[in-house]
């Protein structure tokens, strides 16, 4: 997963990050119809005779569409746990909480011109 800015956009997934607790990164996901999001909980390889193969156990959360005033991705809770291979994970997102004025997930992906242009046809 490469960055614009950085050699390499890393991913965290760990029930203890720093002493302070869980840390579980969210992803954009190129899934085999459309895009997707999620929630990464685990990053681990399998090895099956000579191949090794990199999976991610993700919680994928279900696209609602734009918000009507700020035009920001919706997203709601899909409750579905998956196993993905890691060449599917894009990039990582950055998905804020639902608050008092929105009662969403969202995806403010007019921030990075990189997530902006791929996400743009959402």
């Amino acid at each position: 997963m490469m960055s614009a800015t950085l050699k390499y956009d890393l991913l965290r997934a760990t029930p203890r990050w720093r002493k302070t607790g869980p840390r579980y990164d969210s992803a954009l996901i190129n899934g085999a119809s459309q895009l997707g999001f999620a929630k990464v909980y685990g990053l681990f390889s399998v090895r099956l005779s000579s191949a090794t193969y990199r999976i991610a156990l993700i919680h994928r959360y279900r696209f609602m569409g734009r918000h009507t005033s700020s035009e920001y991705i919706e997203l709601e809770d899909d409750g579905d746990f998956d196993f993905v291979f890691v060449d599917t994970i894009i990039r990582s997102v950055h998905i804020l909480l639902p608050s008092t004025y929105n009662h969403r997930f969202t995806i403010q992906d007019l921030q990075s011109p990189d997530i902006h242009l791929r996400l743009e046809s959402l």
